[in-house]
């Protein structure tokens, strides 16, 4: 369990802390002169019972509300700390605020120094804290009222938090790995080592990862979790990691390390429900500037939202991002104004990779049912989305959001895409749409490269081969040789068999000296000769040698016959096979070189020899 502080500057966070774990916080010589926290300060916690919580202390100061959100990123529950003496003040109320956009799910509200006031007034404060509490989305528990410095309701405190502790469901293992970098050092001996907490999933001692958003690649040296050394990291639990390939220089806060073979992007847009304080000074309006906190990151963001979004609403909006950043679907994230630098709302991510293009905003984008959300994203994504994607759009392990997607009764898996019937019902009618103007248009030729299909039809080549294939079985289409044809259409041109008996002949008489296409274009005074040639090459009668020069299969077959009688016994020579058919080099050296790529000869220096010799 990891457990965070919150709460005014100078009402005792850090000595709370530091009483419960017997760890000084303010580790900065800075901190210990000026007497206050600035940067986030960790200390593994012994429950009762044995377990061992990990405990991130926070600034309380206005100045350092970022540094804050960071540290309050990834935790389970949060410790409200309210002065006995001061009661609820400004940075109290924004910090709470940020609790609650941050999704944290419970917390402990906790009145210190309890020593410094009369019991009346102790009351009073309890009171006060518990009713305004009583509003807040974050289930907090009864006010508890402790002294760091006479340890009045510290037991109670760590009996509280160890019974949390027992009751939370433990993260996944079964988990893409992240984790938020909010430290980076170096240290004798290690290297490079960087800490945070683990927001899901497992890395191992020996493994490849990456730091976003920069790309780096590493390997894990050593893995480390309070103050004990592990083979294996665990999910949830405040995480250091020795680094090999990496110098602490390329390392900051805002930084995620992740698994090297899973499928995380680093983004500069996310497509978000966002919820505007009702304290907020202005509406949301096209372009607003704003300050987004997402894991231990802050980036300014441009705010495009759907409609305008008033103080106290809530909208969908795009936010497009002056960095990239690591997100994954159901993220909760912290806006904060671009000047004056105030929190003015929060949200959820709902699809961290969105299509740069016009796309729909379906209802169920916003739902927490995963099924719902897979529906929305394959709306989003006609032409499929990646299966290795899932986890990562859906916020699920990968195992969970395989499942949903299988459950989905109008979605296939072609290939690596998973793709509405829908769309691929719709993709059939625009192929078989696209093969009869085909056909119309050149009614001599066999059919359709699908290749030239493929890019008309502007989809995946998995699913245009899935849709053909379809089309194929239910003896709609006909597939050969890397070429579409409608079921029952047969080539032809006009004048029929006799107009193709024509130009073979005159390729017949011309033996290995046949006119180009150009010449039998005028020749024959016909435009089609070349669908003519291709009809009469699918029966075998003629073949292409160059692409504007064909052959009679007799012609062919003559040549293949003197090279095998010039090639029994020796190497053949170009001069031999042109005084032999009393061709030209013309002819003769595309003839060659057809032999060649048939597989009837190979090059030796100027000569050939038979391949089958």
């Amino acid at each position: 369990m990891i457990i965070g502080s919150a709460g005014h500057i100078d009402h005792g966070k850090s000595a709370l802390i530091a009483a419960l774990t017997g760890s000084a916080m303010d580790r900065l010589a800075d901190e210990r002169r000026r007497g206050i926290t600035i940067d986030l300060n960790f200390a593994p916690l012994a429950l009762p019972g044995g377990a061992t919580a990990g405990v991130v202390d926070v600034p309380g100061h206005e100045d350092f509300v970022r540094t804050m959100v960071a540290g309050a990123s990834g935790i389970d529950l949060a410790l409200l700390v309210v002065a006995a003496d001061e009661g609820i003040m400004p940075q109290t109320r924004e910090h709470l605020a940020i609790l609650e956009h941050l999704g944290v799910a419970a917390g402990i509200p906790v009145v210190t120094k309890a020593d410094l006031v009369e019991p009346d007034w102790l009351d009073l404060v309890l009171e006060e804290v518990a009713e305004w509490l009583g509003r807040s989305p974050v289930a907090f528990e009864p006010p508890l009222a402790v002294s760091a410095r006479s340890g009045q309701g510290l037991d109670q405190l760590r009996e509280r938090l160890a019974r949390r502790a027992a009751a939370l469901r433990p993260r996944p293992g079964a988990d893409l790995f992240r984790m938020p970098v909010d430290r980076a050092f170096s240290l004798a001996g290690v290297g490079t080592v960087v800490t945070g907490t683990a927001w899901s999933g497992r890395i191992a001692v020996g493994g490849a990862v990456r730091l976003l958003p920069a790309g780096r690649p590493a390997r894990v040296r050593s893995i480390e979790s309070y103050g004990s050394t592990l083979e294996q990291s665990e999910p949830g639990a405040r995480t250091a990691v020795g680094l090999a390939g990496v110098q602490r220089d390329d390392v900051r806060r805002g930084d995620w390390l992740v698994a090297a073979d899973a499928p995380w992007l680093a983004t500069q847009a996310l497509d978000v429900e966002l919820f505007l304080q009702d304290t907020a000074p202005r509406p949301l309006l096209v372009r607003s500037r704003v300050r987004l906190h997402l894991g231990t990151a802050e980036i300014m963001a441009r705010v495009n939202p759907r409609a305008p979004i008033e103080p106290g609403a809530q909208g969908l909006a795009r936010l497009v991002l002056e960095a990239p950043v690591v997100a994954r679907g159901g993220d909760r994230l912290v806006l904060r104004s671009y000047s004056p630098v105030t929190t003015i709302g929060g949200g959820r991510v709902l699809d961290p990779e969105p299509p740069r293009r016009r796309t729909a905003w379906p209802a169920s984008l916003a739902m927490s049912d995963p099924a719902e959300r897979f529906r929305a994203m394959l709306e989003r994504r006609p032409l499929g989305v990646a299966s290795a994607q899932l986890p990562v759009l859906l916020g699920l392990p990968p195992d969970s959001a395989v499942a949903t997607a299988r459950a989905e009764p109008a979605a296939r898996l072609v290939g690596e895409l998973w793709v509405r019937d829908a769309v691929l019902a719709e993709l059939g009618l625009r192929a078989l749409g696209a093969l009869k103007a085909y056909h119309r248009a050149h009614p001599a030729d066999r059919g359709v490269p699908l290749e030239t299909l493929r890019h008309g039809l502007r989809a995946p080549a998995a699913l245009v081969e899935r849709v053909l294939a379809d089309l194929g079985e239910g003896g709609r289409v006909r597939l050969a040789a890397g070429v579409a044809t409608l079921s029952g259409f047969v080539p032809r041109v006009e004048g029929g068999d006799a107009e193709i008996d024509r130009v073979v002949r005159i390729l017949e008489e011309a033996q290995l000296s046949p006119p180009s296409l150009a010449e039998l274009e005028r020749q024959t005074g016909r435009r089609d000769v070349g669908a003519i040639l291709r009809l009469a090459a699918a029966s075998g009668r003629v073949e292409a040698v160059e692409r504007e020069r064909w052959y009679a299969r007799p012609a062919l077959d003559r040549f293949t016959a003197v090279l095998a009688e010039l090639g029994r016994d020796r190497l053949i020579a170009p001069a031999a096979v042109r005084d032999r058919l009393g061709i030209s080099r013309k002819f003769m050296i595309p003839l060659l070189e057809w032999a060649d790529a048939k597989g009837i000869t190979e090059r030796v220096g100027d000569g050939r020899r038979l391949r089958n010799a």
